[in-house]
């Protein structure tokens, strides 16, 4: 997949409000702008009316954006006994938590016993069959591997039959009879065929799944269709064709957004340190693979808007300052030429960048900013050289 430049303008209010706090806080750090993330909820609703959603926590974990989904009515979806935990944290209530992911252990299992036990997704025959031993009556969906040729990138695509992900179409009819048998309240079968799909027939196709399933297996109370709409996916007829599913089989329609709602309101702000000439042209800024891995790990193109001017332009590759060859967070980019200190924003960095960062050369987390539309909040404080070591004997 190509890394070259593409441009994703910033609103000219929350461009002001970087150039704010850039002024008062240390780069690299994260800033997300409200306003766009309820644009892009309202947005949703409107595709979806009646219909449940269950953000997906790992996009973007911070408390000070849970707690504003909650006060919306929306719900949440969680892949690890530590969301479980945040989500109870920002107030969600256990019937308002969904727990999906691939390996549900024991201790897992019997400390949400402890805890309160969130509706669970089963991923496999093992999950199915440790529920039923150690948790007979909890309330779960059975997660269905479509087995489609999903068009996404290959770490991407959930839903092809080579996955790791899911209980394959023909074991869906013996996995029921075991849930049954168990006492589990099945409350219906969840798909999700992968993240940033843009084409609606994977959608379509995947629909298509669900209904023969339903017609064999159901009625369900519920039909989860899961999420991972690409940032430029016409939602309106897409969220037609879901609700008349749901609606023919007499379920309550369930989706699970995750860098849909956050992606495009997210932006890391770096600084310029100079440039140096190899056999390619670098501009060396101070994020790097450790703020923002998605390039590295999916080859994920990221625009960057330049928060200075100079009408002279240059065409760079962003070197992050990780010593591993890999930390280029874009290549073949225009820009301005900049000055050291200058300021540049890389976009989309909403989702899966404060929640995939890592201390990785003892390098501390990012500072993590809200901007509500009047002001900033500091949602997550720059970790400190001290905690890097705490936990060490």
């Amino acid at each position: 997949m190509s890394m070259s430049q593409s441009y994703t303008a910033l609103r000219p209010e929350f461009k002001e409000a970087l150039l704010e706090a850039a002024s008062q806080f240390e780069t690299p750090f994260y800033a997300y702008d409200w306003p766009t993330i309820q644009e892009r909820l309202e947005r949703l609703q409107k595709a979806f009316p009646q219909t449940e959603i269950f953000y997906a926590i790992k996009a973007n974990p911070r408390l000070g954006l849970l707690k504003r989904f909650l006060e919306r009515g929306v719900f949440v979806e969680a892949v690890s006994l530590g969301e479980v935990l945040r989500a109870y944290q920002a107030g969600f209530r256990r019937n308002e938590v969904l727990l999906n992911g691939p390996v549900k252990t024991p201790a897992m299992l019997e400390a949400l016993n402890r805890i309160g036990l969130p509706m669970l997704g089963l991923d496999s025959l093992a999950d199915l069959e440790r529920a039923s031993r150690l948790l007979p009556r909890a309330r779960v969906l059975l997660r269905v591997n479509p087995d489609l040729p999903i068009v996404t990138h290959d770490h991407l695509a959930t839903g092809r039959g080579e996955s790791k992900f899911g209980i394959l179409p023909e074991e869906v009819g013996p996995a029921l009879e075991l849930a049954r048998r168990s006492r589990l309240e099945v409350l219906g079968l969840h798909i999700h065929l992968g993240s940033a799909l843009e084409h609606p027939e994977d959608y379509q196709a995947g629909y298509r799944v669900m209904d023969g399933l339903y017609r064999t297996h159901g009625p369900f109370e519920v039909m989860n269709l899961g999420g991972g709409f690409g940032l430029g996916l016409d939602l309106g007829a897409l969220g037609a064709q879901a609700a008349a599913l749901a609606h023919k089989h007499g379920a309550e329609l369930w989706i699970e957004p995750g860098r849909y709602l956050v992606a495009e309101a997210g932006v890391l702000v770096t600084r310029c340190w100079g440039t140096k000439r190899t056999r390619r042209n670098y501009l060396l800024i101070d994020a790097g693979m450790s703020q923002l891995i998605r390039p590295m790990l999916y080859g994920a193109i990221h625009p960057v808007e330049p928060l200075y001017h100079n009408p002279r332009q240059a065409t760079y590759d962003l070197a992050g300052p990780a010593c591993e060859s890999g930390d280029v967070l874009a290549r073949d980019i225009t820009l301005p030429e900049p000055r050291e200190g200058d300021l540049l924003a890389i976009l989309q960095a909403g989702a899966y960048a404060g929640s995939m960062s890592s201390n990785y050369l003892d390098t501390p987390r990012p500072l993590e900013l809200l901007w509500t539309g009047q002001g900033w909040e500091v949602i997550r404080r720059r970790q400190s050289w001290e905690a890097l070591l705490e936990d060490e004997l």
